[in-house]
């Protein structure tokens, strides 16, 4: 049937070609008696200028050549041919995805009935499956609507692959692709994980006892130092060597200042003890605490050190001190004041 129609049109088409060589060639003649009778007559017909317009556009369409003429009038019928087949298949389209939109609303009906007649034994479990069916009705209405409004794509979906989909809704997960290789390495014993503990940075470690405990557990080392001091004075008395005795003095003199600043961070620590103690005290009452400053707290710890000690050993801790502090303004004064 196709071939039919081909030939009829090819024979329509060379009949209208021959009309229209035919009317050329007649049209040509006339133009060329009109141009011979406009050539004699040009002195005679001035005023007929208008006419002679008229005349000049039919020349210059009878001179159009058949070839641009069928060019013209192909472009024409496919432009139309193409306006129809295009029209059909949308409309096609869109009655494919009507129909399936049907088919997809009776079956979301169908299990609604059904959920609902299962929903009258277990009313607990009816409620959230109905809401969660809904939620998947709106969500596949919303994906259909999509589909209509994406309907001009140059193919049409048929009706077995419609359905067919990566997933069934936006909420099921997604499938695992098989390109990428799986891992070899499986774990058979799960093993507990090894937790390390700095006793630095441990709560359980409480450095205020540890500091007690360990003031308690090596309170021999003192006994041990405060002999070694008693030995080194008698070894200092018996060496005759000047270079030994130096040594063995520094020695001992290093000892009785670790001894000494030892003490003084306890009577510090027992000052700030005391404190805390009373402040505790007056929060209980009502009062606003007050915190001792270092200077403050130094302070005390001496009034303390000096409150311990005996007459004669104050008497000779304080001398020292103004001695100290006498050769210090002598060291400020200028030189001539000094000689004096």
């Amino acid at each position: 049937m196709a071939d039919d129609y081909a030939d009829d049109d090819d024979e329509s088409m060379v009949e209208e070609n021959v009309d229209h060589s035919d009317s050329d060639g007649a049209e040509e003649n006339a133009s060329d008696d009109m141009s011979g009778v406009e050539n004699g007559d040009n002195d005679d017909e001035e005023d007929e200028g208008s006419m002679d317009d008229d005349i000049d556009v039919e020349n210059q369409i009878s001179n159009v050549s058949f070839g641009t003429l069928k060019k013209a009038q192909e472009t024409l019928s496919r432009k139309r041919k193409r306006g129809s087949e295009a029209t059909a298949d949308q409309d096609s389209k869109l009655e494919s995805l009507r129909t399936r939109l049907q088919q997809i609303r009776k079956e979301k009906a169908k299990d609604a009935e059904l959920q609902g007649l299962n929903g009258s034994k277990m009313k607990s479990t009816s409620s959230s499956k109905s809401k969660v069916n809904v939620k998947v009705t709106e969500d596949d209405d919303e994906e259909d609507d999509d589909q209509e409004q994406d309907s001009d794509s140059d193919s049409a979906p048929s009706e077995e692959g419609a359905g067919t989909k990566a997933r069934g809704s936006k909420h099921a997960p997604a499938a695992q692709s098989t390109k990428y290789q799986v891992s070899r390495k499986r774990q058979v014993i799960d093993v507990p994980k090894r937790i390390t503990r700095d006793p630095r940075f441990d709560a359980m470690q409480d450095q205020s006892t540890q500091n007690l405990n360990q003031a308690k557990a090596y309170s021999f080392l003192r006994e041990y130092e405060e002999s070694e001091i008693a030995e080194l004075k008698a070894a200092i008395k018996k060496s005759r060597n000047d270079d030994d005795k130096e040594t063995l003095r520094r020695k001992m003199v290093a000892m009785q200042n670790r001894h000494k600043a030892k003490d003084a961070a306890d009577r510090e620590r027992e000052v700030l003890r005391r404190h805390r103690k009373e402040e505790r005290e007056r929060i209980n009452d009502g009062k606003t605490p007050y915190y001792l400053k270092q200077k403050e707290v130094k302070e005390r710890a001496l009034v303390d050190k000096f409150k311990s000690m005996k007459g004669k050993e104050r008497q000779k801790v304080i001398d020292k001190k103004r001695k100290k502090e006498s050769q210090k303004e002598k060291k400020r004064m200028p030189q001539a004041r000094r000689m004096e």
